[in-house]
């Protein structure tokens, strides 16, 4: 990395934190004070990068870029292998100019291997000792949120709500008759439908449990299927109390933008704050494709080759659409209520590509002609290449059948 780009203070990006805010850890039911992005920490794990990569000072010099641009929170987890440790060590080093107010920390609990038989522990026991360790690891005596991780792989499966497909029609409505097979219909909120629902149940009520205790901020939960997270959202508020934070992935992307449909149901359960993560789609929809592991199907892999090569062509990267896409579209719901956005990144210079893209394609344009909107439109004549580029990769994803398909996940 060059000496310039180590040294040199940023523009800030986003408002700095409040110098006041308390150390300590206070709880109220107030949505939590993100950044219009959320870093990604997952990259800090062996599943993105190698032991040499994380072993360097990369990680600390990418962390303290980020927080000078003003993305002051991250999002990770004790399932994402080495991360929590690497961000504890990269935090610790970089104390002096980022005391622990100034930033935000999010973890995760109840995910700990791959496989649903035996990487998920959601007793209470296990939640309580999960973030001890999560804090121990960071440093600090409270987390700023804190989900139960994958609770799909948990829960009951109700009406395929877990299985791959579409939830949306050409419109982007979801069906009274979907709603009542996904046992999403009106009276249904406090219906436990086995086993697996219990113990999302208890592990939420652990970390209920931490709030009131001062050692979590916001609870909430993270996962992929939208319509088993509504069940489950509805079912905690029935049964505990409503969330107040939730992620979802890989719902607002160029290829899938129906997080935006579920959104005011989300809402009506009680959903006090909803965080959108991976608008790349878990790294699938940039120059590379996915990983080896990316569960997108071969007709989606095929289609996302040829938006590459396709916008290749006129000397666009996809990952820059993307992005382009996710940071000015990310205002969901009929009351547009700004949705932070969590990406991933692994080093400095893909901080600085990542701010370029936003400032160019979000902070340049009118607030009103990017909440809510679909690829292709709005952000006016500023960005007409960026919305001709947003279209080219919808189409050939409408084309191939793959626009707003979703994988199966879960308890299948």
């Amino acid at each position: 990395m060059s000496t310039a780009l180590q040294d040199a203070f940023p523009t800030r990006i986003f408002p700095a934190a409040d110098p006041n805010a308390s150390s300590t850890s206070t709880v109220d039911s107030s949505i939590l004070p993100l950044p219009a992005l959320v870093l990604g920490a997952g990259t800090f794990g062996t599943d993105y990068n190698t032991p040499e990569h994380l072993s360097s000072s990369i990680p600390v010099e990418t962390l303290r870029l980020c927080f000078r641009y003003g993305m002051t929170a991250l999002d990770t987890s004790p399932y994402y292998t080495t991360s929590e440790t690497v961000v504890g060590r990269a935090l610790k080093k970089l104390s002096d100019e980022f005391p622990r107010s100034s930033y935000q920390l999010i973890t995760k609990a109840g995910r700990y291997g791959r496989t649903r038989e035996t990487g998920f522990d959601y007793s209470r026991e296990r939640v309580r000792s999960s973030v001890e360790k999560s804090l121990e690891l960071f440093g600090t005596n409270y987390l700023d949120g804190c989900y139960m991780h994958d609770v799909e792989f948990v829960s009951e499966s109700v009406g395929g709500g877990s299985s791959g497909g579409h939830t949306v029609d050409a419109d982007g409505q979801i069906s009274e008759e979907d709603l009542r097979r996904w046992g999403c219909a009106e009276g249904d909120e406090a219906t436990v439908h086995g086993p697996g629902d219990e113990k999302v149940l208890e592990a939420m009520a652990a970390l209920f449990e931490l709030k009131k205790a001062g050692k979590i901020k916001a609870v909430g939960f993270s996962g992929y299927p939208l319509p088993t997270m509504l069940r489950l959202a509805r079912l905690v508020a029935a049964k505990l109390e409503p969330l107040d934070i939730m992620q979802s992935y890989c719902h607002h992307t160029l290829q899938n933008t129906t997080l935006s449909s579920f959104t005011p149901y989300f809402k009506a359960a009680g959903v006090k704050q909803i965080i959108s993560a991976s608008p790349l789609s878990m790294g699938l929809l940039r120059t590379a494709g996915g990983q080896a592991w990316h569960p997108a199907s071969p007709e989606l892999q095929k289609a996302n080759t040829q938006a590459i090569e396709t916008l290749a062509a006129r000397g666009v990267k996809l990952e820059d659409v993307a992005l382009g896409f996710g940071f000015a579209s990310a205002a969901l719901g009929e009351d547009a209520t700004p949705t932070p956005i969590v990406v991933g990144l692994s080093k400095p210079s893909e901080v600085v590509a990542t701010m370029e893209v936003y400032s160019k394609i979000y902070l340049a344009q009118n607030e009103a002609a990017r909440k809510g909107r679909k690829p292709g439109e709005g952000l006016g004549e500023a960005n007409q290449e960026q919305l001709e580029c947003e279209r080219i990769a919808v189409d050939l994803f409408k084309q191939s059948g793959t626009y707003n398909w979703t994988w199966p996940s879960g308890g299948l």
